[in-house]
């Protein structure tokens, strides 16, 4: 019981030291709000912006190849239920993490 009171009190005086590597800074390509750092990744249902509108232009790209669609996407930068659709087709799930879009979408130069 001793013991853990210690701790704890080392603990609290020493918080600052001890979590202050977490929440400094930002890394690339993430937003960051108040103490906490927020990625844009995965791109999914309801992300906007401009590496959504590249995500669509390369999934349009896809999905010309692709026999089974017909219907381009609308390049307007909001991930919906179609995007969503086509990133299935593309990538094998309803979204676009962060590695898909740094192997194939940020080559791509559509």
């Amino acid at each position: 019981m001793v013991v853990m009171l210690i701790a704890g009190t080392l603990l609290f005086l020493f918080r600052k030291k001890i979590f202050a590597n977490k929440d400094s800074g930002t890394d690339a390509g993430n937003a960051q709000t108040g103490n906490v750092t927020v990625s844009e990744f995965p791109l999914s249902s309801g992300s906007r912006g401009e590496k959504v509108k590249k995500l669509q232009r390369y999934l349009n790209n896809v999905l010309q190849q692709a026999p089974a669609t017909s219907v381009p996407l609308a390049v307007d930068g909001i991930f919906g239920s179609k995007t969503a659709e086509a990133c299935g087709i593309a990538f094998g799930a309803k979204e676009c993490s962060e590695a898909n879009y740094k192997a194939y979408i940020e080559p791509y130069k559509g």
